[in-house]
């Protein structure tokens, strides 16, 4: 497709593909949210989730379910058999992707590959003529561990990295490594960003007290580092009697709590609540699951919890393997006390530390929040790239 395609993103409208709506609660939704709140050209949102989204918080969006919905069947073992379903009505969800796009008058097919649908898009656009922008956030066998087609999905995955108009990644090692197994091609780095005015210096803390503070979904994996985090606040308990200490969490249940430290439990809430929060709480905690088994998660791909993190003010604490592409970005930063084991002691000495140290790690964290990651510059980037695609088709 590079080199052709009829012109689309700088004045006509571009429909969006993936399996979750703008006002998801995940990564890919807040992320969506920041590239096309005031958008420059009109756009359509496509969701392909099998479950209804909420209504956008602007926009135009339409639910294009590639199955139906079985209710509390999705959450048991029989789940695993109902991408049989996905497959069989395949054929006719390929023809309502494409009349939709094509009502829609779509100019241009912007996708993320959580799923199959990125591939479904590519074919539409190929036989169109329309360009095509891929945009990775995580890499498929992350996503589709487990799932009998993810072999032919990493390998149309190949092909249309290396054919697509354009290619946006969440990271720059997701970008290496992609480069690495698919050919070197041209990428943007674009995600998720803060407002330019973030602060200019820490939080005021008040003394002998520790708050930590988790917001986001809670995922299976990440349950043995809250074990971990449960048994680390007691141990801080024991060693500083005298401290005010808490957890609170925003949009999550904790699968343990610790026996002496008390917990507050937060609803999910949209990011001006959250950024609330940050006048009660003292440290931020950042986990990421260990094990191999998730290495295609935490080696490639950064939390929007992150770039929130990054312009709060307050100390974090990273809590995750070493070679995690948030590990070492907010290494090369100073901007995270960091604990690479699922040990309550070093755990619990790192919350200390990131109170001591919080001058210097938030000097850090609001360094590379400027440098890295301010909305203008993450929505810049994405419709210049956008722009680009539009007067040379790639």
């Amino acid at each position: 497709m590079d080199g052709a395609g009829k012109s689309s993103a700088q004045g006509g409208l571009i429909a969006f593909v993936q399996p979750f709506g703008l006002r998801d609660s995940s990564g890919g939704g807040r992320i969506l949210r920041a590239l096309l709140q005031e958008a420059p050209v009109p756009f359509l949102s496509i969701c392909t989730s099998v479950r209804p989204p909420a209504p956008p918080p602007f926009g135009r969006e339409v639910h294009l379910p590639p199955r139906p919905f079985f209710g509390r069947l999705e959450a048991t073992r029989f789940a695993r058999y109902l991408h049989w379903v996905a497959e069989w009505r395949r054929p006719i969800f390929e023809q309502a992707l494409e009349q939709t796009i094509l009502e829609a008058g779509a100019l241009a097919i912007h996708a993320i590959p959580h799923g199959a649908d990125f591939w479904y898009a590519y074919q539409i656009a190929e036989r169109h003529g329309l360009p095509y922008i891929l945009n990775i956030h995580d890499d498929l066998r992350y996503n589709l561990a487990g799932h009998p087609k993810l072999e032919f999905l990493m390998d149309r995955l190949a092909y249309v990295w290396q054919r697509a108009n354009a290619r946006i990644v969440i990271s720059n090692a997701m970008g290496e490594a992609y480069s690495r197994w698919f050919g070197f091609m041209p990428y943007e780095v674009i995600t998720d960003g803060l407002p330019d005015a973030l602060p200019q210096a820490p939080r005021v803390h008040p003394p002998r007290r520790a708050v930590v503070y988790f917001m986001g979904a809670l995922h299976l994996s990440y349950h043995r580092n809250f074990y971990v985090l449960a048994r680390s606040l007691d141990l801080l308990r024991a060693r500083r009697p005298g401290w005010q200490l808490a957890c609170i969490t925003r949009g999550s249940r904790l699968p343990v709590r610790p026996k002496q430290v008390p917990v507050r439990e937060l609803p999910y809430a949209p990011e001006t609540e959250v950024a609330r929060d940050f006048d009660q709480v003292d440290v931020l905690y950042l986990p990421l699951p260990f094990g191999e088994q998730y290495a295609p998660f935490t080696r490639y791909s950064l939390s929007t919890k992150l770039v929130t993190y990054l312009g709060s003010g307050l100390p974090i604490l990273y809590h995750g393997p070493a070679d995690a592409a948030a590990a070492q970005l907010l290494a090369r930063y100073g901007a995270a006390v960091q604990v690479h084991t699922l040990d309550a002691i070093p755990l619990s000495q790192a919350i200390e530390q990131a109170l001591e140290e919080r001058e210097r790690l938030v000097e850090g964290a609001l360094r590379l929040a400027y440098e890295r990651f301010r909305l203008s510059d993450q929505r810049e980037r994405f419709w210049q790239l956008l722009r680009r695609v539009d007067r040379r088709g790639a």
